[in-house]
């Protein structure tokens, strides 16, 4: 996943200096569209799939029927709207993108099954091999056609190609195959499960793509485009740890059962790690944010920098949230995600609106920080409170060590590159710094926690490393 993930950091740096922020604004307009019925398309039905306490046989004929109706029909109301669709947005030239992408949205409903048993299974290999053998149609063909001046529809077609890779690939590897029939015994509580599920995840993506809508509305596609390129970058880490956190605590979680401690002590686990990576990655976002974006993607893009100190602080906030949703859904509850998510969306809305209107671009960035620290973090803490007694303190025991070394890096990272000019000597100092100063205070701590997984080689190795860089330090001091 890492692989394939910066593969498409480095083709979408190649693209964006050949396309306009304008051109990049209008296929995120078109995006905004794909991302908000795909997360419904198949209502939330494919999770009964993934989760491991339920039968395969009894679910999956029925959630294949259901996927393919639903993503079909998604699929023909986006086509058949993409004119309107893309004028509400501020962006009439992002139709056709919309258009493409609504193709698949039909890929989505037609894969669902197949991708859900990857996730059931633990596959990660499967989806990796999936991801790389699409990687070189969808992104030769995204070149291809920004050279050739396409824009927005270079980005809108790759996607396309990439799925049919990817489904097709996951359709060869799943070990059995369902034809899709709908069982009326299965059928009820297959939709009482995954539509709240559904609805989470429809509110969850209009919050992702609310700032997108609204800047595209009130600032224009040019802005939007500058917006977006700060928040893909923000996201890069994020991304990767919300992908393996979807992938796999759901249903990591889900075997625990009703064992409490058993649960507790996965959850302290997965948080202290999620932290040991994304805090630091946020911290240093903050510090290089203008220079990375000048480093990577030219002058014209200066304006991302500031919006991207911003954002990295949310992304890290947001796999929190996200660990705390897979557990939620994991013991049953995936109503509760349901009425956080619609909270975050009633709160988030008017306060996106106000910050954009207000502020700008940098307003959007910081209503994301405000709301999803005042509103979101604290509901999840409440809606689990029976579920992991003292959650707010397990949490800070496990993210308080991670959050204080790292904000100790970048301090340090910031100091010794005051005098350096020149984005790409600030960032190579400023990492080599910021990581030296990042192990020495956070791995003796973090190999004392990790070494509780004792079938873990990762925590042994980070035991071990722990134990050598404490022995080095009092030999010379």
């Amino acid at each position: 996943m890492l692989v394939t993930k910066l593969g498409g950091i480095a083709i979408t740096v190649v693209v964006v200096r050949i396309i306009s922020p304008h051109d990049f604004g209008v296929f995120a307009a078109a995006l905004i569209v794909h991302t908000i019925v795909s997360s419904c398309a198949e209502l939330g039905v494919s999770s009964c799939v993934a989760r491991r306490d339920l039968r395969l046989e009894d679910t999956a004929p029925t959630v294949a029927a259901v996927s393919l109706i639903t993503g079909t029909l998604f699929a023909a109301i986006v086509f058949g709207l993409a004119a309107p669709i893309a004028a509400l947005l501020g962006a009439p030239d992002a139709e056709g993108p919309i258009q493409v992408l609504a193709i698949c949205v039909l890929l989505t409903g037609l894969f669902a099954v197949p991708g859900a048993m990857m996730t059931r299974d633990f596959r990660q290999d499967r989806l990796f091999l999936a991801n790389l053998i699409a990687f070189v149609p969808a992104n030769g063909l995204l070149i291809l056609l920004a050279i050739g001046g396409d824009g927005a529809m270079a980005f809108a077609w790759s996607r396309v190609v990439g799925q049919i890779c990817v489904g097709l690939v996951t359709l060869y590897s799943a070990k059995r195959h369902f034809w899709p029939r709908i069982d009326k015994v299965q059928i009820l509580p297959i939709l009482k499960f995954g539509l709240p599920l559904a609805g989470a995840n429809l509110i969850n993506y209009t919050l992702l793509n609310a700032d997108f809508a609204f800047i595209g509305r009130i600032l224009g596609p040019a802005l939007l485009g500058v917006y977006v390129l700060a928040f893909n970058v923000a996201s890069w880490s994020s991304s990767v740890l919300g992908s393996t956190i979807n992938s796999v605590a759901m249903s990591a979680f889900s075997e625990s059962g009703a064992d409490p401690d058993h649960l507790r002590d996965k959850l302290a686990r997965w948080a202290r790690l999620t932290a040991l990576v994304a805090c630091p990655l946020a911290a240093m976002t903050t510090i290089l944010s203008t220079d990375i974006v000048i480093g990577l993607y030219g002058e014209k893009w200066v304006g991302a920098g500031e919006i991207l100190a911003v954002l990295a602080v949310y992304g890290a906030l947001f796999t929190t949230s996200l660990l705390l949703s897979n557990l939620l859904v994991a013991t049953g509850q995936s109503w509760r995600v349901l009425l956080i998510q619609v909270a975050w969306l009633s709160t988030l809305v008017p306060t996106m609106w106000i910050s954009v209107s207000t502020f700008g671009v940098l307003g959007a960035a910081w209503a994301h920080v405000f709301v999803i620290g005042c509103i979101v973090l604290p509901s999840y803490l409440w809606a689990l409170r029976s579920v992991v007694p003292n959650l707010a303190g397990l949490l800070g025991r496990a993210t308080g060590g991670p959050a204080i070394a790292s904000i100790a890096a970048a301090v340090a990272a910031a100091m010794a590159t005051i005098p350096i000019t020149g984005a790409w000597w600030r960032i190579g100092v400023a990492s080599v710094v910021g990581l030296v100063v990042y192990l020495a205070a956070a791995l003796p701590f973090a190999g004392g926690v990790l070494a509780m997984e004792s079938d873990s080689k990762f925590g042994r190795y980070v035991a071990f490393t722990a134990r050598l860089l404490a022995k080095t330090r009092r030999r010379t001091t």
